[in-house]
């Protein structure tokens, strides 16, 4: 069976990309073919050649200087790679709304799986009423989601399936041990919807005897402006987007965010794969419904209450207690086992449908 999966961006740090090649590894294993596609080659980090994946754009430029040319020509480019695809998956709204265009002009042939990772109610008025509107049309069309409460956001289509992202797990739990300065690790976006400016302020202005060091991993639009706004700051160090993350959640204390709000909080649940503690600021639902279910930490209304959480965790028993929750957590929801079942049950229900 011959699968696409298609994104806008390559070779971008973040919870959709990582998400992506799981899945990829995943289809893989179960021996089928895969291939990617994407918009626009984001660059911020160098991989090796795949020919598994191509891009259209080298870089923003195209979406920059014309929004509608870009989607133009976005649109052909899925034309010709989906055409002799046998099943279609898209990772945003704007992606599948134009798979859905393309399908409908073929008469539906393409068997598509819609697989949301943005709030849905977070995209513009315009995607939300075109998709609703391109995925009436679609009577085959599934949408797939991270959590129950995304689903109920797709109330207008009765073809949504939960299906959680994979995590790769560890093997043991991590017993923390007494430590003077404690090592705090952020790792994601740094853009403005994950409050890394707040994140920073919380941890710099928090009156304690203890000292903490804030390791920010990731790329993004605020990074350069962060950086230089707290370049003397020796309790902020930014390490830049990686792909190795592993090697900073294994050095780590705590992981804290200052999100305003996740669909799926796949790094968090990574951290919690590594034993470590939670602090998140995200009361929007995605992380409080992952943290609240684990016992793995806590989701702070207001800064204060951060950093209350923040001394409480200078207490190594008690970083070990959250962080084995955690991990136990991930360990019995979202290993790779759980996740590929699910996902192969789809396809091939898909699979078995009639064009």
């Amino acid at each position: 069976m011959s699968i696409g999966v298609f994104k806008l961006y390559e070779n971008k740090i973040g919870g959709t990309e990582k998400a992506v090649e799981n899945l990829i590894d995943i289809l893989t294993k179960n021996s089928l073919q895969v291939r990617c596609f994407s918009a626009i080659n984001a660059q911020e980090i160098q991989v090796r050649e795949d020919n598994r994946k191509t891009y259209l754009f080298q870089d923003n430029t195209a979406y920059e200087e014309s929004k509608l040319r870009f989607y133009i020509k976005y649109l052909f480019f899925l034309s010709a790679k989906s055409k002799d695809l046998e099943l279609i998956i898209s990772t945003d709204i704007a992606t599948s709304s134009l798979l859905l265009l393309i399908g409908f002009f073929r008469y539906n042939k393409n068997k598509i799986i819609c697989w949301e990772h943005y709030p849905f109610d977070k995209n513009s008025i315009f995607w939300r009423k075109v998709f609703k509107f391109l995925l009436s049309l679609n009577k085959k069309a599934v949408v797939v989601c991270n959590s129950h409460k995304e689903k109920d956001k797709f109330t207008f289509c009765k073809r949504v399936v939960i299906i959680p992202n994979s995590i790769k797990t560890q093997k043991y739990k991590r017993i923390h041990q007494g430590k003077e300065t404690l090592d705090l690790i952020y790792i994601g976006r740094i853009v403005k919807d994950k409050g890394v400016e707040r994140l920073i302020n919380a941890v710099i202005n928090h009156p304690s005897t203890k000292k903490y060091v804030l390791h920010i991993v990731g790329g993004g639009q605020e990074l350069e402006y962060l950086k230089s706004k707290y370049k003397n700051n020796n309790q902020i160090h930014f390490h830049g987007p990686s792909l190795n993350t592993d090697v900073f959640l294994a050095k780590s204390d705590v992981f804290v965010s200052g999100s305003y709000f996740e669909c799926f909080p796949v790094t968090i649940l990574e951290a919690m794969s590594y034993g470590l503690p939670v602090i998140s600021m995200d009361i929007s639902g995605g992380t409080s419904s992952v943290i609240s279910s684990s016992g793995g930490g806590f989701v702070c209304q207001s800064q204060i209450e951060f950093q209350e959480k923040l001394t409480y965790f200078e207490d190594n028993v008690k970083r070990t207690e959250h962080g084995n929750a955690g991990f136990l957590f991930v360990n019995r929801h979202y290993t790779e086992e759980i996740v590929s079942a699910q996902w192969m049950s789809l396809i091939n229900r898909a699979n078995s449908q009639e064009n």
